[in-house]
């Protein structure tokens, strides 16, 4: 009789610890992804392993006791990020895709409703109004987030810098929820045979000879993103950029790259509003090794003195003190004539006979000719930052901890989205030439080697 009962008990705890572990499989490391939710014309796609990057933060708490603890701006931000908080489902991948010939910001997503209280609560704490009823869709748009939302039975495409005519996010939600249009599935199956805690694909263009795929994986104390690029031969080659690993920015591209691109092509008239003269009128000169160095910001006092006068008529001398910021920069651009640039620039009065730069009001810019290359500096005499000279197709690297609180107030006024750089110290990305092949590498690493889970609180 014993002996049956510990058969049993035995029995018991197996049944337990199996359906322990399948449940713990189901909820923690089952995914799957729903292949409706991208369209047929998407061009890039941003795949968020959701269940990667929730389990990335639950082992760092159990690897880390003295973080187990729960405050109210833990739960703020837990509040923010919650989906359930919106409405809608949590999905085990959420895709944000881009459609093809749209602006480059303008990005969406599509949901499943799960509460409807709770998205409609969202919906007006977020301002946003209805707008028009169309083919069984209800729209609503936020002006102050040019945002729009567009329902269909229990599933909403949410589209980030929707143009104001709506057209095109209509357009993408009847794509998807009436005609049926979805996106390659067998690509769909290698994003996925090569997914991290977030994906990024993009379909072959003019600068990809095939699509590409990068990943970009959560460590300790710091944020990596990799992957192998097909890039077109005549943007693998390496330049001999001179960085400089201690300056505030530092950026070098070939401008082969950006060159034809319909980005400086659709905005050509902004871009040369903005600039001053015409870029075609340097394009048109191929330039190519592009470097643009911001050392620093610097401060410079000024004094005025006045003058005032006492009960005596005495007169009081008075100092006011006025602080400036200005950069410390160098720009450096190579091209097959940069003497017939200069001088172009000059017929335009964009440089002056003293060789200042003058649509550059912030700082004292002065132009010259180097090596073939169009130079402009300002402040740049009491610059003494290492340099090292690596061969690279493109590289950037920021330094987020010589930025002042001031400027991290100006950043963020500008765009909140800045704010969420403040916790790391240093971004470098590297776009080399490996294997005949381009190979793109970053790492964004956190501030005083904090750990990325406390960083992100």
């Amino acid at each position: 009789m014993k002996r049956i009962k510990y058969r049993s008990l035995k029995i018991a705890i197996l049944l337990v610890a199996t359906g322990s572990m399948a449940i713990l499989y189901w909820c923690g490391f089952h995914k799957e992804f729903d292949k409706k939710s991208v369209p047929y014309n998407a061009d890039g796609i941003a795949l968020i392993d959701v269940k990667n990057i929730r389990n990335y933060f639950i082992f760092s708490y159990l690897k880390n006791p003295s973080q187990w603890k729960f405050n109210s701006k833990d739960s703020k931000i837990k509040k923010r990020f919650d989906f359930s908080n919106y409405g809608i489902a949590t999905p085990d991948y959420l895709a944000l895709f881009h459609i093809q010939n749209q602006p480059l910001n303008q990005w969406c997503f599509v949901a499943t409703i799960e509460n409807e209280t709770k998205l409609n609560k969202a919906i007006i704490d977020s301002h946003f109004i209805k707008i028009e009823n169309e083919e069984n869709f209800i729209v609503y748009y936020s002006k102050t987030l040019n945002t729009s939302i567009i329902r269909f039975a229990n599933q909403i495409l949410y589209s980030k810098n929707a143009s104001q005519d709506l057209k095109t996010s209509i357009q993408t939600a009847k794509n998807l929820f009436i005609k049926h249009h979805y996106f390659d599935a067998k690509t769909v199956d290698k994003i996925l045979e090569n997914s991290n805690a977030i994906t990024l694909w993009f379909q072959k263009n003019n600068l990809l000879e095939d699509d590409g795929i990068i990943n970009i994986s959560l460590k300790d104390q710091e944020i990596i993103a990799n992957g192998q690029l097909n890039l077109r031969p005549k943007f693998r080659k390496m330049a001999p950029f001179l960085q400089n690993p201690d300056a505030l920015m530092s950026l070098g591209f070939n401008f082969e790259m950006i060159q034809n691109q319909k980005l400086l092509k659709n905005h050509s008239v902004t871009i040369n509003k903005m600039i001053g003269f015409n870029l075609d009128s340097i394009n048109i000169h191929n330039p190519t090794y592009t470097e643009f160095v911001l050392y620093n910001i610097i401060e410079k006092k000024d004094s005025a003195v006045t003058y005032d006068y006492d009960d005596d008529f005495n007169p009081i001398k008075k100092v006011v003190v006025h602080t400036n910021r200005e950069p410390s920069f160098s720009f450096s651009m190579k091209t097959n004539n940069t003497k017939k640039v200069y001088d172009y620039l000059k017929s335009e009065n964009v440089i002056d006979d003293r060789h200042i730069f003058l649509n550059f009001p912030l700082a004292t810019t002065k132009a010259s000719v180097k090596n073939n290359s169009l130079i402009l500096e300002a402040n740049h005499h009491n610059v003494s930052i290492s340099k090292t000279t690596e061969l690279k197709i493109a590289y950037l690297q920021m330094n987020f901890n010589q930025l002042k609180t001031q400027d991290w107030h100006f950043l963020i006024t500008k765009n909140n989205t800045f704010s969420l750089l403040k916790p790391f110290e240093k971004l470098k990305i590297d776009l080399i030439q490996k294997n005949n092949l381009g190979y793109f590498e970053a790492h964004l690493k956190t501030a005083n080697n904090i750990s990325l889970l406390e960083s992100l609180k």
